[in-house]
């Protein structure tokens, strides 16, 4: 992926809206030179912040991170790709779209590299509200997120994985908050606070260790990420498996494997995801009608792509052209 190696700061990407109504309330709007959307933050109480990111970037840009307050991030990304580098982590952090991460940075000094649309939404908790929520449940999770809660809050800590059915539930209520004022922020706690136990019981479900660590080696890692992006790329006309894995440089039997470990399905499968996502947001966002957004993601046939996606959303397309999943 050609990525605009020009790092710029938050600020150079997106500015601050002053029209924002509610008090609780930050919006930044991204520049329109690169792309079309915003952030919004909503301050639920002390200690505890949602953030719902949603837009779409007409180029592939890099944002620098400066250091901020010690925190907890719990992040469900609903559709994009996120590739995050630490200055003092080694190698970069991905994040795909339908996975959930639950990170913890002692400092946030690096970048991030995105491209595409991202939708998603992060929940920003201080390490002692946290620890308060998890008091005496620390037993069942990760050794390390104990160490946080005593003093040690020097180590990086990431534990990824797949957006459950509940958790989607939950955030699609979120997106779709009906309150305003104080109700809004009374709604929008008891939703986070479920998005948190939901990844508490899944990172005790993994039991032991809970930082997951694959088996491929760094230089195939960025071959398999390459690869995705290649196939987020030309949705309409991908590349066969063969064809994919030259471009690369891996054997195909190699590539389907890694691809399986890293994004957890096939290439197949990542191609087919990744095909009715970008077709759900053309029909919520641009409002297109089923058929041109079936043939604009490479669907030849409107029977199978109908298919796909009612058995992907729990719904028919159509439903997405006046509704928001």
């Amino acid at each position: 992926m050609q990525i605009d190696t020009h790092k710029k700061n938050f600020q150079d990407f997106f500015q601050e809206d002053d029209n924002v109504k509610e008090s609780c309330d930050a919006r930044w709007n991204i520049s329109k030179s690169i792309g079309e959307g915003s952030i919004l933050k909503t301050e639920i109480k002390q200690g505890l912040d949602l953030l719902i990111m949603d837009y779409r970037l007409h180029k592939p840009f890099i944002v620098n991170h400066d250091d901020a307050p010690l925190t907890y991030g719990l992040g469900f990304l609903v559709s994009g790709n996120v590739r995050t580098r630490l200055h003092y982590v080694k190698d970069p952090v991905y994040t795909c779209s339908g996975e959930n991460g639950i990170t913890y940075l002692p400092h946030t000094c690096g970048s991030s590299e995105e491209s595409g649309q991202r939708l998603g939404i992060t929940i920003s908790i201080t390490p002692d509200l946290f620890c308060g929520f998890a008091q005496g449940e620390f037993e069942r999770l990760a050794d390390y997120v104990n160490t946080v809660s005593e003093g040690d809050k020097e180590t990086f800590y990431f534990n990824k994985g797949q957006i459950t059915p509940l958790m989607k539930i939950a955030l699609h209520q979120i997106l779709n908050c009906p309150y305003q004022g104080f109700t809004k922020r009374m709604y929008l706690e008891s939703r986070s606070l479920e998005l948190i136990v939901y990844k508490l019981e899944q990172m005790a479900a993994q039991g032991g260790d809970l930082k997951k660590t694959l088996s491929v080696k760094s230089d195939d890692l960025d071959r398999v990420h390459h690869a995705g992006e290649i196939i987020i790329r030309n949705l309409e006309t991908p590349p066969t498996l063969f064809e994919l894995a030259g471009m690369v440089g891996l054997s195909h039997a190699k590539l389907n494997r890694c691809f399986r470990e890293v994004y957890g399905t096939t290439v197949f499968g990542f191609l087919r995801k990744t095909r009715l996502e970008q077709a759900r947001f053309l029909l919520e966002e641009k409002q297109i009608n089923v058929t041109e957004a079936a043939f604009s993601v490479g669907y030849s046939s409107l029977s199978s792509f109908i298919h796909a996606f009612s058995n992907h959303f729990g719904v028919k397309p159509s439903f997405c052209i006046k509704h928001y999943l």
